[in-house]
């Protein structure tokens, strides 16, 4: 069995886990020293945001140099050590690939606006733009006056996208690859993928014609638009495959994230398979309220082969603000990502629910929170730093304020806290092979996982009332649940797992 089909990812955003270093922003130093936490957690793989040389101008999804290492986080000894010491624990490690666009600091980019340039082709120049925008608001093109011509950008004007109907692209994209292959690294987590291929003829997207198209547009392009000519192209599927051959020789993971104004990710399926990536990221349960989510996910594990489920990470408010503040809440989705078939990808602070913090306007950083305020604020509510509780940020002042009462250390003392229900379910799908591979059906109390020689049941309780445990495992004794205290019932929200195997008849898979 593949790995990543068994793996618990973590993603770390490295400026917010741990400051290693006193200068206020989290690095490699940091954490390392906090690796022990995720070994004792049960996380079997690292996602870690990017840590490559960059302006900084988003944060490191600008990237001016690939094989090199940001001094802000540390050096390129210490990422070697990172990698060598989550391989001592028994853990994998995955690094950002941001390869839709490089900073415009990159020498890449700068050799490029030489039209003579050998490079000037590695990105998109229009003497005339289309009327393609950016996801950031405004334009996708920025006017250089050294070079005479537009080039393109999906995101911010400093972040200029890399021409992919160039070969020679794929070819040095695939060498960057390589290079943090041989230094260890298992895999890339892809930033944006399906907006690497454009149109070759450069043609209009058409107006979305729904009245979210309508008005949305007027304040924000982007949304306003259908993106059939600067996203998702069928050229694309020849750039997977190339990806795949090579992560193939490294038995590494490609974990795709797909760009969808509208939330819906319908096509990420679409990208996963022989030739293409392992896994791809569906966000639609991020964007459906509490009463919907249930069948969101229920659809998802149904028509999905191997869904990645996740809840959160530092694009996405974090679930205190999608879906309230119930103390269950938090236990029972992990319940959700840990126990149903798929490949659960948990984000820095949700095992202590770490909360979404509202910033004011002077503490906002991130450049289209502070472009759109205060319609839209930004990312920067959860991308607040780790809580751990301790002193690790106390000697000096974090680049966005530590908030929230909750903190590692005080939950770990806490045997009904979120972190230790979380450790208690990674423990379980460790443990048993069939909460990892067993099929999956639904019934109006919750789900059966099973295999040849297994069949558990897990009852769930999305409601804010104490409801019956189902008659079905009634009378039996549950491995681990929110129940009350007769044991007759599920908390609200609360849940509880069975095992059943000693029953009969046992149903294949």
């Amino acid at each position: 069995m593949s790995w990543w089909k068994e793996a618990v990812f973590y993603q770390v955003y490295p400026r917010s886990f741990q400051d290693g270093n006193g200068d206020g922003v989290g690095d490699i130093e940091g954490l390392i020293s906090r690796l022990d936490h995720l070994q004792w957690l049960g996380v079997d793989a690292i996602w870690l945001s990017p840590v490559f040389q960059s302006p900084q101008v988003d944060f490191g999804y600008d990237i001016s140099d690939y094989c090199s290492i940001d001094p802000l986080f540390g050096t390129m000894e210490l990422m070697e050590r990172l990698i060598d010491s989550v391989h001592e624990r028994g853990m994998k490690i995955v690094m950002d690939g941001v390869f839709n666009h490089t900073s415009d600091r990159h020498h890449w980019f700068l050799e490029a606006q030489e039209q003579d340039s050998e490079k000037h082709d590695w990105y998109i120049w229009r003497e005339k733009p289309t009327n393609w925008t950016s996801a950031f608001g405004g334009a996708a093109w920025t006017y250089s006056s050294r070079c005479g011509a537009y080039y393109l950008h999906t995101f911010a004007h400093s972040q200029p996208d890399l021409n992919w109907m160039n070969a020679d692209v794929l070819q040095a994209i695939l060498a960057v690859q390589r290079f943090w292959y041989d230094k260890g690294i298992d895999g890339f987590r892809l930033d944006v993928f399906n907006a690497y291929c454009k149109d070759d003829q450069f043609r209009n997207n058409p107006r979305r014609k729904d009245l979210i198209g309508y008005v949305g547009g007027l304040f924000y392009g982007y949304i306003g638009q259908e993106h059939i000519y600067d996203r998702d192209r069928p050229e694309l599927f020849q750039v997977l495959s190339a990806f795949r051959e090579l992560a193939d020789e490294y038995d590494a993971v490609l974990i795709g994230e797909t760009l969808d104004e509208r939330f819906e990710y319908a096509l990420a399926k679409s990208y996963v398979g022989e030739h293409k990536l392992h896994l791809a990221f569906d966000f639609s349960p991020l964007h459906t309220t509490w009463k919907r989510l249930p069948d969101k996910i229920q659809a998802l594990s149904e028509t999905v082969e191997h869904p990645v489920w996740v809840w959160g990470n530092h694009d996405f408010p974090r679930q205190s603000k999608r879906w309230g503040s119930h103390p269950n809440r938090a236990k029972l989705m992990f319940v959700l990502q840990l126990l149903l078939k798929g490949t659960p990808v948990l984000y820095y602070g949700e095992e202590i629910d770490q909360p979404h913090v509202s910033l004011r306007k002077k503490d906002i950083v991130d450049p289209p929170g502070k472009r759109f305020y205060p319609l839209y604020k930004g990312r920067d509510g959860a991308r607040t730093p780790m809580n751990w509780g301790d002193e690790s940020w106390l000697d000096s002042t974090p680049w966005l304020p530590v908030r929230g009462v909750k903190t590692v250390k005080a939950e770990r003392e806490n045997p009904e806290s979120v972190l230790n229900w979380c450790q208690i379910l990674t423990a379980l799908r460790r443990d048993h092979e069939v909460l990892r591979h067993g099929s999956v059906e639904w019934n109006s109390g919750g789900f059966w996982r099973r295999d040849s020689v297994s069949q558990w049941y897990i009852a769930l309780n999305w409601t804010l009332n104490v409801i019956p445990i189902p008659p079905a495992v009634s009378a039996r004794t549950p491995k681990e649940g929110l129940m009350t205290n007769d044991g007759l019932s599920l908390q609200p929200l609360g849940f509880a797992v069975f095992d059943c195997s000693d029953s009969v008849p046992v149903k294949s898979t």
